[in-house]
């Protein structure tokens, strides 16, 4: 393992043709719409069926990130070591995406709350297989200097996807319909995109026989990707303590209908859409990752004070955009610049343990999130979940200050010399 702040050689220096981005952005945003189902949909869902309190709905949603320790761990390891005719990454896309389509099909139908558990259990643990695969194939597939610019095509499009789901397709269809075009995206997008993507084998180095301590070790045992796994741990508890709330948080509070929630929610998905690709070039050129990401969190902490003094339906818009333009850069910068850090041929290993900070980021803001609002605003005022953003904010931005981009100061020192 690379020792503390060095940079690891990537898979690949050559530019990757047209083709292979689309083929990104397709994946990305099929995932992005079951995310917007699981996000926006799903806490409805649950209410409106079986009537729970914040805690409860809490730990249902938190079925998603628990079982993102079991899946992207043991995904990252498979996907480093074996070869199938599809490739290494794309055999998960392809076989676990139809299975999600399939379980939300049958999530609205379900009429006892255990059925609905059930389904929900399958379909976030394939849900998470996805997500584990996405991190290594931009590692193994594109050089360091194109992942900025292909992490900005992949949110445009993902989140013009997610802007036309929460701003029509919320607002028009049915609560069972939303599921089934979900459902039709996740086949078409991801599994059918993923049968071009083309990999070719990595070539192994020798390396330690892999064991529980090694495997831990690989990643916190580098300073480096210790701290890129704390900041991932925050991350998520920042993003998911609202994006996971905000729906309830909407009709509880600001009194606003599902369709109204969908309309002002969804200008938050614009912002990337005409922004993304431009801001992944910035980046890349003109200033480092880690200050993208601190003014990144900032511009969603700031966020979290306008969010908590709402009251209306435009002050959700105006919320939307503030966090569309910090979310943004935040997603943008993240993940090429950890991708920086890791050994191009365990990418899937490593990747899969930091995604295990993310995994329980995630559970906590949701689990602990419904709890801790129970606690602070009783069973109809979710306003606290502004709070705990700022709180969490801030630690997140302390991470941040603590990883240097090394490819950005290496090219301000070619640039002196």
């Amino acid at each position: 393992m690379a020792g503390s702040r060095k940079l690891e050689q990537p898979a690949t220096t050559k530019d990757a043709p047209l083709w292979l981005l689309l083929i990104f952005c397709s994946i990305w945003t099929g995932l992005v719409i079951t995310e917007a189902i699981s996000n926006n949909v799903l806490p409805l869902t649950i209410r409106d069926k079986f009537n729970l309190d914040p805690k409860w709905i809490g730990l249902i949603l938190a079925i998603n990130p628990a079982f993102g320790f079991i899946a992207q761990p043991v995904v990252g390891i498979l996907s480093d070591r074996i070869w199938t005719p599809v490739g290494r990454r794309a055999f998960f896309l392809i076989t676990g995406a139809p299975i999600v389509a399939l379980c939300l099909v049958l999530v609205p139908e379900s009429v006892f709350l255990w059925q609905l558990v059930t389904l929900v259990i399958v379909y976030q643990f394939f849900q998470d297989v996805l997500w584990g695969s996405d991190h290594p194939l931009m590692a193994d597939l594109l050089p360091p200097h194109q992942r900025t610019l292909v992490q900005g095509m992949i949110l445009t499009t993902g989140q013009l996807a997610s802007f036309l789901f929460l701003r029509f397709a919320m607002a028009n269809l049915e609560m069972h319909h939303l599921y089934w075009v979900a459902a039709a995206l996740q086949v078409f997008l991801v599994a059918g995109a993923a049968f071009f993507l083309n990999e070719k084998p990595v070539v192994r180095k020798e390396r330690p026989k892999l064991t529980a301590k090694r495997y831990i070790l690989d990643v916190l045992g580098d300073p480096s990707l210790s701290r890129f796994a704390g900041l991932y741990f925050f991350h998520m508890v920042f993003l998911q303590i609202i994006q996971g709330w905000i729906a309830l948080y909407a009709v509880t509070n600001i009194l606003l209908t599902r369709q109204d929630f969908g309309k002002a929610w969804s200008i938050q998905s614009l912002i990337p859409l005409f922004l993304a690709i431009i801001t992944g070039h910035v980046i890349e050129r003109y200033t480092s990752k880690q200050w993208s990401l601190i003014f990144g969190y900032t511009m969603l902490m700031i966020t979290c004070v306008y969010g908590y003094f709402s009251s209306t339906l435009w002050d959700l818009s105006i919320i939307a955009v503030m966090w569309g333009v910090g979310n943004m850069v935040v997603n943008v910068a993240l993940k090429p610049f950890t991708t920086e850090y890791i050994p191009s041929d365990i990418i899937g290993q490593v990747t899969g343990a930091l995604n295990i900070f993310f995994a329980i980021g995630r559970t906590a803001a949701l689990a602990g999130g419904g709890i801790l609002i129970s606690i602070m605003g009783g069973a109809d005022n979710y306003r606290p979940i502004w709070i705990l953003g700022l709180i969490f904010g801030a630690i997140t931005i302390a991470f941040c200050v603590t990883l240097p981009d090394l490819r950005f100061q290496e090219r301000k020192q070619a640039k002196s010399a």
